[in-house]
């Protein structure tokens, strides 16, 4: 459960880090389940690194992974952040290439709170790949200034602020294994200096709607997408009951399962 001061941090400034939250024994159990589904996704040709290798969902194509989405320390920041209620809204498994240039949220106030609880499998830092974010951007007003940092992710070489993206002013948030980043992808962030194959694994949880508009905008956003959003068939039928509640919203919205995950060439 986290302490009033660690929500008052994610509430000011738009993220959160945890130390230690996964054991070494656990790490190792993610990391070997991680690579042998990263290798059958890759039909186990080798990770060449010149381009990402994402998969999504990614969690549910193992029982030792799954077991993560309603483990005690996972769900509770779930209830903490975004109250009892909440779904799920993706989990990943990305194996990064090269510099992630700034993004996050537009002007607008987000519709619902959602978080983004992302882990690394390898000791990140500031220049060799640690995510950084822009303290307090979770907030719209404040977002609206960094609108003009967009046109960096098709030219990174431009500097509508003066400076480059690698020296623009933020927190990065330097982990080990077993370290958590909690934060709403409405948070301005990016990663530079990573090298090829860096590790980056998330659970993605949304508030679940309750008004006309929310499920709309639900609705409108995501019934199209292939992946997000759209929940497993091994979640809906689980005899797990935390993992059939957070996809039992989606169902009854009418999201379907997820399209097949595209082989990775």
């Amino acid at each position: 459960m986290l302490t009033r001061a660690q929500k008052n941090h994610f509430d000011t400034f738009g993220f959160l880090v945890l130390r230690r939250v996964f054991s070494a024994t656990e790490i190792n159990e993610i990391r070997q389940e991680s690579e042998a589904l990263l290798a059958a996704n890759r039909k186990g040709k080798p990770f060449f690194g010149e381009r990402r290798q994402a998969m999504i969902p990614f969690f549910e194509h193992s029982p030792k992974l799954c077991k993560y989405i309603e483990d005690d320390r996972i769900w509770e920041l779930g209830e903490d952040l975004l109250g009892p209620e909440f779904h799920l809204n993706a989990t990943e498994g990305n194996l990064h290439v090269g510099d992630t240039q700034w993004h996050g949220g537009g002007p607008e106030p987000d519709m619902l709170p959602s978080i983004k609880i992302a882990f690394y499998l390898e000791s990140n830092f500031r220049d060799t790949g640690a995510v950084r974010l822009i303290p307090g951007s979770n907030n719209p007003e404040f977002r609206q200034h960094l609108q003009i940092l967009n046109p960096q992710n098709e030219n990174p070489l431009l500097t509508p602020m003066g400076v480059s993206g690698k020296t623009l002013p933020c927190y990065a948030a330097e982990t080990d294994p077993g370290d958590l980043v909690i934060f709403p992808e409405s948070t301005w962030h990016a990663a530079f200096g990573g090298g090829p194959g860096r590790s980056q694994h998330a659970i993605n949880f949304t508030k679940n709607p309750h008004t006309i508009e929310e499920r709309t905008y639900l609705k409108n956003t995501y019934e199209n997408w292939l992946y997000s959003l759209h929940p497993a068939s091994k979640l809906v039928g689980s005899e797990r009951p935390r993992l059939r509640k957070l996809v039992a919203p989606l169902v009854e919205m009418g999201f379907g399962p997820p399209a097949p995950t595209p082989i990775f060439e």
